[in-house]
């Protein structure tokens, strides 16, 4: 039995707030001396109309919510020595976005938070962690927190 620690790994933390699992996925990047991706994923609904759009790439500075993650994390980083990198997607398909960005920034370890959803919603809605755990690379290693 080998263990998978190794420096210089990658840890994906997918965040919807300020929660708990911030704190686990930083302990782990401490831990596995890996660089920790702080994912926010602004999910919208997609409406066609001819009213004005803003122009340029959406940035996490400019979303309240992604920025009081973002800082917090960025700050807690530097004081553990992790190195935080922010992510920010804004995308229609939240479970879709975490995947494709853990794939495409090669992370060993993607954390996301068990949803805490009324059984009609999650009913409704479908959940996250349950999309991303069924379509997740078996290269990644999914630890779900909650």
């Amino acid at each position: 039995m080998q263990p998978r620690l190794g420096e210089g790994q990658k840890i994906m933390v997918a965040a919807r707030g300020v929660t708990p699992v911030l704190a686990f996925a930083l302990d782990e990047a401490v831990l596995r001396k890996a660089t920790l991706y702080v994912l926010y994923v602004k999910e919208i609904a997609v409406y066609y109309t001819g009213g004005p759009t803003e122009r340029g790439r959406p940035k996490w500075q400019n979303d309240p919510e992604a920025n009081a993650i973002m800082s917090l994390m960025r700050k807690l980083g530097a004081d553990r020595d992790v190195c935080v990198l922010p992510v920010y997607a804004v995308s229609e398909d939240t479970a879709t976005t975490i995947l494709d960005l853990s794939a495409t920034l090669g992370v060993d370890f993607l954390v996301i938070g068990a949803s805490q959803r009324t059984a009609m919603a999650k009913l409704l809605r479908g959940s996250v962690a349950t999309s991303v755990a069924q379509q997740l690379p078996d290269s990644i290693q999914l630890l779900i927190f909650g």
